[in-house]
């Protein structure tokens, strides 16, 4: 997203667009960016300082951490970036910055839901969707 500096003043302009998420190179080994990227920022200088309101939508399709079940994730994030107006030049450009965001506020594990059960380790089982099998041994008492 690019914007002339000379644009933004006191009353906050708004901005919506659409990023291809193939062209922000954020895949990894269980998540893929799909779709859009949707962007919608309020730019607003305040002094010498330029505040920008982002609200970043992505719809992803990820691979639960627990259960190994792909799934759709559509999710929603909210950031507040700023700027010293006398450092730039006559446009901003803030992909790169949104970029870094989403990435840095990525779960290090991410889950199909909250409550996740996982699988089991002994027979393989999902146990979001069934009742493993398996008999657990007791423990000997000494």
């Amino acid at each position: 997203m690019k914007i002339a500096v000379e644009k933004i003043n006191e009353i906050e302009v708004k901005l919506e667009e659409n990023a291809a998420a193939s062209l922000w190179d954020m895949d990894s080994f269980d998540v893929k960016f799909v779709d859009q990227i949707h962007l919608d920022c309020g730019f607003l200088r305040a002094g010498g300082e330029i505040i920008v309101n982002v609200i970043a939508a992505t719809h992803r399709l990820i691979t639960c951490s627990r259960c190994l079940e792909e799934t759709v994730q559509d999710v929603s994030h909210a950031f507040t970036l700023s700027y010293e107006a006398n450092h730039l030049g006559d446009y901003l450009e803030i992909d790169k910055e949104i970029r870094e965001e989403l990435l840095l506020n990525f779960p290090m594990k991410v889950l199909c839901k909250t409550d996740c059960k996982g699988i089991c380790p002994r027979c393989g089982v999902n146990l979001n969707n069934q009742r493993c099998k398996c008999q657990v041994k007791p423990k000997l008492t000494e």
